[in-house]
């Protein structure tokens, strides 16, 4: 099985959850495409929305896949912010084992939040961090329509997205502060734990992910680290040698397909 889970502003509907539960399902993998809480098909029924290091929920539910599939093997693939938190679970595993796990791997994941929420508040990422705003206070607004019980809030007029998480996520969610959370969420402090093979592609030329992140990290050695020059986040266009032109997507499929025949 490949549990695929999403980026901020991601649902499993996202185009590119599509294209690789295809590409995926076409060479012969159950595919899952997970919506993390309080989005996608399960906005209604969660009382409080994910956050970027929401491990726990992951492998609740890869723990019920398993149990419905005891034998198959599972890879968790995260996209962006997801793939900072199946990163964090990798990590994790080393102590509180998830029974089944063979495999990792993630696309663009901000690893180290306390320098991403410093990039993506650069004035040259304003457009970015709009964006990313306007999503989360949508987000907040359909919550509260279906939970009547939810915190009101009045948010300033003049939003970021560390202005956010210290009214919104840090608080629903236990933290002391923005920064607090940032720190207990970033996966940084555990790739190198990660003892499955696992595979890591970022570009230098992304926007709002901190790339020194990627240099200096110390990992296992069943842990591969790809920075290209160019890619932007979640761009990396280019041919694929598949008759498309997302060759990043097609570099994960290829990989998964080669973990499975070393096993």
């Amino acid at each position: 099985m490949v549990l695929l889970v999403h980026g901020l502003g991601g649902c499993h509907q996202s185009g590119y959850m599509l294209r690789l539960g295809a590409a995926l399902w076409r060479r012969g993998w159950r595919v899952l495409r997970m919506d993390l809480r309080g989005v996608g098909a399960g906005e209604k029924l969660a009382q409080r929305t994910y956050h970027g290091g929401c491990s726990d929920d992951v492998r609740a539910v890869a723990s019920f896949f398993r149990q419905e599939n005891p034998n198959a093997p599972l890879i968790l693939l995260g996209m962006s912010l997801g793939g900072n938190i199946v990163l964090k679970l990798a990590g994790e595993a080393a102590t509180n084992p998830l029974t089944g796990l063979h495999a990792v791997a993630a696309l663009a994941p901000p690893i180290d939040m306390v320098a991403c929420a410093y990039m993506i508040a650069q004035p040259r990422n304003h457009l970015y961090e709009q964006y990313f705003v306007r999503h989360l206070k949508d987000q907040v607004r359909r919550n509260r329509r279906h939970h009547s019980q939810a915190a009101r809030l009045r948010f300033p007029r003049h939003l970021t997205m560390r202005l956010f998480d210290e009214l919104v996520t840090a608080p629903s969610w236990g933290f002391a502060d923005a920064m607090d959370y940032y720190r207990r969420a970033s996966a940084l402090p555990v790739v190198g734990q990660i003892s499955v093979p696992a595979f890591i592609l970022t570009a230098r030329d992304d926007p709002f992910i901190a790339v020194e992140s990627f240099e200096s990290l110390q990992t296992g050695p069943a842990t591969e680290v790809h920075i290209i020059e160019r890619g932007g986040h979640l761009g990396f266009l280019g041919r694929d040698g598949a008759g498309g032109f997302r060759w990043a997507e097609q570099r994960l499929v290829e990989w998964i397909t080669k973990v499975r025949a070393a096993w």
